[in-house]
């Protein structure tokens, strides 16, 4: 590919970027051979990139200028593929955990490696798993999913490699106590009754257990145990408050929810991550780390810049900028040039991606 360098206000739609675009906080923004759209523009104008970025002087063809719905690019498939082939490779090795009391730790860490990669090479990962259809097996696909989050929150908070890969492994343990509990209880379609509850929270003291014996640290054996503690002492197990929690605990939690809303389920549809974020603006302060929330709430958001979206009125336009007050309440444009600030329009909303 012949490709030449140029400044950013010059990006114009339909030029095909020729080199990975990340930002300096490390967020990856565009994939090389991206042809740009104005949604991708507008999201890489709301990064102040500092390296050089290169475009291809090649001419792409006609066909590569139609835009397609995200769910049917080649690059989305590919993505489907993978993250599949991730979840397989998960699920036997967590039920070889449970079935041998054996922790494979060269195996787990070679799936950490794997799930980080897939973080750190796709632009469009949290438009991807927003798309991503109902797993048939919740319980390998959260693990899966909680543990990509998790590694994205560590670069987030400047933890160092080792660290990162140690949250990403807290992660994808988390729930191995579910493999115990009855897949009827798990996969039950309707509202659990107090004796089902009291079954299904036993997940945090077996996952404990049969990770307790193991030369895992500390953090990846309390995220187990912990991940439904919650601040104000209103959570389970232990009831633990405050600093009694492990701080990976602490981040598992709230990804943990995250995912577990925004997650296309058998017995539930997802929720659109802009009104996950709002209920944890709304409920959530108090029972989650205020610290972590506030991180995580606003850079989930700003990874939606340049996406498409419906609004509850059924107009359409572009996300475009996120209040740092309510990162619930973006800024969008609609296709005529409309700006509507969602912080001062409370009867709208966004209703789903495009």
């Amino acid at each position: 590919m012949n490709r030449k360098r140029i400044e950013q206000s010059n990006l114009t739609e339909g030029m095909t970027i020729a080199i990975d675009i990340i930002s300096p906080d490390g967020i990856f923004l565009i994939s090389k051979d991206t042809l740009l759209t104005p949604a991708h523009i507008t999201k890489i104008n709301n990064h102040m990139i500092l390296d050089e970025i290169y475009i291809s002087t090649d001419q792409p063809s006609t066909d590569e200028n139609l835009e397609i719905p995200i769910t049917e690019t080649a690059a989305f498939i590919e993505f489907s593929f993978k993250y599949d082939q991730q979840v397989q490779e998960v699920g036997e090795q967590l039920s070889h955990i449970v079935a041998t009391g054996s922790i494979p730790k060269d195996a787990l860490d070679n799936i950490v490696v794997d799930i980080m990669d897939t973080a750190n090479s796709e632009s469009h990962l949290f438009s991807y798993m927003c798309r991503l259809t109902a797993a048939d097996d919740v319980t390998y696909n959260h693990s899966m999913n909680v543990s990509l989050l998790a590694g994205i929150f560590g670069k987030w908070l400047n933890y160092s490699q080792n660290k990162i890969k140690e949250l990403a492994l807290a992660g994808l343990l988390h729930d191995i106590g579910k493999i115990r509990i009855n897949a009827d209880i798990l996969n039950k379609t309707t509202r659990l009754s107090d004796s089902e509850f009291d079954y299904l929270k036993q997940h945090t003291t077996l996952g404990y257990e049969i990770l307790a014996k193991s030369d895992l640290s500390l953090g990846i054996k309390q995220s187990a145990l912990m991940h439904h503690e919650k601040m104000n002492g209103a959570g389970y197990p232990l009831g633990l408050e405050l600093d009694r929690i492990h701080d990976f605990a602490k981040i598992i939690s709230i990804v943990d929810i995250y995912d577990a809303m925004t997650a296309e389920r058998p017995y539930h549809k997802r929720t659109h991550p802009f009104n996950v974020i709002r209920m944890f603006e709304e409920e959530s302060y108090g029972e989650l780390d205020s610290h972590y929330l506030y991180i995580f709430l606003e850079r989930i958001a700003h990874n939606f810049l340049g996406d498409h979206v419906e609004l509850s009125d059924d107009s359409n336009g572009t996300i475009i900028f996120i209040n740092q007050r309510s990162p619930s309440r973006p800024l969008i444009q609609k296709s005529d040039g409309t700006i509507i600030d969602l912080l001062t329009t409370p009867n709208l909303s966004i209703s789903k991606f495009l």
